[in-house]
């Protein structure tokens, strides 16, 4: 299956705008606090990275100013152009449900609140796939309560956990979090986050 035509042509309007001149945004693209925040999360190990709905490349640039080999991937070539101009080398236009990746080449794969534009399940065998042994996967999600655009869906983080586990994943953390100008908040109820975390490793 492929990422719907609708998916493609609404970033690829977003992409023409900008994200600033646009109705939408990301957290990961318009927060510092939580690109820090994320950055925090990660471990030594996590050397190579493939960023799935990459976008603009906000996130991915800071990734790879901490020293960290970063390839970006993104359905919209519009957007690419955009990570481009901030320094970003490694960006591929290919859809997430097809990923143009040798087996065994990350050891984190990375979806900045991407996830909600195609079926879970569908993309879980391809990042299974290209992650290493004992890779991990990272994962950013607007909470069921947040108003996103109509085409993304939602999940509760038992959604999210569930796929997760059934498609071979170990959960390693997950939290409910309120994302501020100059801190990022973990909050106990799904009614009250902004965004969901997850963090998983590749069985």
């Amino acid at each position: 299956m492929k990422t719907p035509p609708s998916t493609r042509e609404f970033f690829r309007r977003i992409g023409l705008k900008g994200w600033r001149k646009s109705a939408y945004f990301t957290f990961s693209s318009r927060y510092p606090s939580l690109r820090r925040w994320l950055l925090a999360q990660l471990i030594q190990k996590d050397k190579t990275i493939l960023s799935i709905g990459c976008g603009s490349g906000e996130l991915e640039a800071d990734l790879a100013k901490s020293g960290r080999r970063v390839a970006g991937l993104d359905l919209c070539y519009e957007l690419l152009a955009r990570a481009r101009k901030r320094g970003l080398k490694n960006l591929v236009q290919a859809d997430a449900l097809k990923l143009p990746f040798v087996p065994s080449s990350f050891d984190l794969v990375v979806f900045p609140e991407s996830i909600g534009y195609f079926p879970l399940n569908e993309g879980l065998p391809g990042v299974a796939r290209v992650l290493k042994q004992g890779g991990r996967l990272l994962i950013t999600a607007y909470a069921t309560n947040f108003a996103s655009d109509d085409i993304y869906k939602k999940s509760t983080v038992q959604d999210l956990t569930g796929e997760l586990q059934l498609a071979g994943f170990s959960i390693l953390d997950h939290k409910l979090l309120i994302v501020r100008k100059s801190r990022v908040i973990e909050v106990s109820s799904q009614d009250d986050a902004e965004i969901i975390y997850v963090l998983a490793r590749k069985a």
